[in-house]
This record gives C-alpha cells, sequence and structure tokens, in this order.
C-alpha cells in the first residue's frame, strides 16, 4: 500500500461540513456547512477567503461551473442561491424557489458544460434552469419519478443528462428531452453517478 499525506486542512470550527466542490482551476474550493454558511478556501494555503451567507437551512450540495463563474448551493428546505464565482456575491436577489419545490432537501446540483443551465435535484424532481435568467426553461415539466433522486449530471459534451434515483439510472437527450436508456445500477440504491472524461463510460 503505497503512503498517503495530508496535504492541507480546511477547518472552520464552527460547524460541519456538507458539501465540497473543486474550482476547474484548482486554486479554491469550497465549502458548504450545517451552520447555513458557504466558505471558500485556498486550495494550496487553507486560507478562508470567504464566508458566504444566505441560506436559513443546512447546505446539502453545492456546484461550481467548468468555468468557475458560476457556484450553486442547494440547502436542506429546498431552496438553491447562485453566486458568482470570483466574488461570491449572490447573483439573484432572492433564492431560487421552483413553484414545483416540495420543500425537501437539495440532493445534487450541476451545470452543463457551457453553464447555460443548471440542474437541480429535490425529491423525486429534477428541474432544469437557464443561467442567463434564471427561468425554469427546459422540458415542458420537470422530470419525476416514483422515488428518490440522488445525483444529476451532464456528459461532458453537454448533450446527455444522467440522473441516479433510489430505484434506476436514466440517460436523457436534451436535444429531445426523451430517456434514451435506463437500467436499475445498483440493488441497494444509485447515491452517486460520474462521467469518464470522455463521455463514454458511468461510475456507479
Amino acid at each position: 500500500m503505497p503512503n498517503i499525506t495530508l496535504l492541507q486542512a480546511f477547518e472552520d470550527s464552527r460547524s460541519i461540513a456538507s458539501a465540497v466542490a473543486v474550482f476547474p482551476d484548482k486554486q479554491r474550493i469550497i465549502t458548504g456547512s450545517h451552520d447555513k454558511t458557504l466558505c471558500l478556501w485556498d486550495l494550496r494555503t487553507g486560507v478562508m477567503l470567504k464566508k458566504m451567507e444566505g441560506h436559513h437551512n443546512r447546505v446539502s450540495a453545492l456546484a461550481v461551473s467548468r468555468d468557475g463563474q458560476l457556484i450553486a448551493s442547494g440547502d436542506e428546505s429546498g431552496k438553491v442561491i447562485a453566486w458568482h464565482g470570483e466574488t461570491g456575491e449572490p447573483l439573484t436577489s432572492q433564492p431560487i424557489v421552483s413553484h414545483h419545490s416540495h420543500g425537501t432537501p437539495i440532493s445534487s446540483l450541476n451545470f452543463s458544460p457551457n453553464a447555460t443551465q443548471l440542474a437541480i435535484a429535490e425529491d423525486c424532481t429534477v428541474m432544469l434552469w437557464n443561467t442567463l435568467t434564471w427561468d425554469q426553461r427546459m422540458f415542458p415539466k420537470p422530470i419525476c419519478w416514483s422515488t428518490s433522486v440522488r445525483c444529476v449530471r451532464y456528459s461532458p459534451s453537454g448533450e446527455l443528462l444522467v440522473i441516479a434515483t433510489d430505484s434506476n439510472i436514466n440517460v436523457f437527450n436534451l436535444g429531445t428531452g426523451k430517456c434514451t436508456r435506463s437500467f436499475e445500477g445498483h440493488p441497494t440504491g444509485n447515491m452517486t453517478i460520474a462521467w469518464t472524461p470522455d463521455g463514454i463510460r458511468l461510475l456507479s
């Protein structure tokens, strides 16, 4: 077994970290905590650069866009806040709340590769939002299942969206809005999923 050495610790004694995301430039990370805040950190030094406040419940999910210009955070009440990736300031005057929201925890967030869409998973529903207007634009209605959605991930090309639920894994073509493949995956539920960089394989 190779020796594993701790390179850096990011410590905030006020609360428990519940979500983390790395910026594409590999210079910063962002964490979300039970104290309802987000912290922006210098990845090399471990120094906290900014504490971001706006949620009224525990942060449950985070995402950073591929260009590093957008941050999205979701909390346990079903609210999502969009932030500027450089300044850490909120981009909308109010949290993003869909009229389809059940007030249940946001389980997963993911930006499309070109950062024009944000996929939001809450309870048994997936909603796609336009990041230019912050309107729910994609698909005539939210994508719904009978079991909880655990993870949403755009393919590297942005053409497909994979949705992992407690019961199965579904691949959607975003051009047609249709499910092109569905399979069971893990018998005890699919907690998370990732694409390989070439967009050919899925890991669950």
